[in-house]
């Protein structure tokens, strides 16, 4: 059945079988996948833990290669994201065998947060397109509060600090003005970023899990010009939120799933 609206981005359809649907070809993957965004951080892991080229995400723009590898003890997956394509990423790994995904990623921050402080999203403000083809129309999507539960256990236990809040997510990146910026605040986003309300949609279509955990990078509040800080060149938040997603898959293979 068609699901009308007056705007076509509000329109899905509720017919289960698409005709071009995920599906698990080839070698099944782990349950446990981290995505990450960090190309180096990831190349570090594979070479420090025994790894193996296990499949690649199709794409015309580069092989985004996944790796197995067992984190002390642990088997998961490890892939690079495709920034703004969430949803085809997420759908084909889930359709490859993954049962739970841990993204990380960077943000940009819409408070004064220091630069590199680790951001957990418990909720996110619908402002893309794909995750309305998945689930019917809302403002927000509740984050699954078991993903959630690990990465906090890593992070408490650690003494690491972080700032659990909304984020806005939105592929609309160069349409970020000042006054959408101070209405997104208003509704209770401290952070932006592309790609987390999608996955979280995917997720909860397909039965599976998901959680985020992001590091605080460029600045988009305030009167005074853009600045982004370096954020793209802050490794050692690269790696800290890359170790942070494994290690909360550890706990995430003990805990109930979705």
């Amino acid at each position: 059945m068609i699901i009308r609206n007056e705007f076509p981005i509000l329109e899905r359809s509720t017919e289960s079988h698409a005709v071009i649907n995920p599906q698990a070809s080839g070698e099944t993957f782990p349950r446990l996948c981290v995505i990450a965004f960090f190309e180096e951080a990831i190349a570090a892991v594979i070479q420090k833990h025994e790894s193996r080229k296990i499949g690649t995400y199709p794409s015309e723009m580069k092989e985004f290669n996944v790796y197995q590898l067992k984190y002390y003890g642990t088997e998961l997956c490890i892939v690079q994201a495709v920034v703004a394509s969430g949803s085809m990423m997420a759908d084909w790994l889930y359709g490859k065998g993954v049962e739970i995904i841990l993204c990380c990623g960077g943000c940009g921050v819409l408070d004064a947060i220091p630069a590199g402080d680790v951001i957990l999203p418990v909720r996110a403000l619908r402002d893309e397109g794909a995750s309305y083809k998945y689930l019917a129309a809302s403002r927000f999507i509740e984050l699954q509060a078991w993903p959630i539960k690990a990465i906090k256990k890593v992070l408490e236990q650690h003494k690491i600090r972080y700032i659990e809040c909304t984020t806005w997510s939105t592929d609309g990146f160069y349409r970020e003005t000042r006054e959408m910026i101070e209405y997104r605040k208003a509704e209770g986003c401290k952070v932006v970023e592309m790609e987390c309300a999608t996955v979280a949609a995917v997720a909860q279509y397909r039965n599976k899990g998901f959680g985020q955990v992001l590091y605080s990078g460029d600045m988009l509040s305030g009167s005074e010009p853009y600045n982004d800080r370096g954020w793209y060149c802050n490794f050692s938040a690269r790696e800290k939120l890359l170790w942070i997603a494994m290690e909360a898959l550890r706990y995430c293979e003990h805990m109930e799933e979705p």
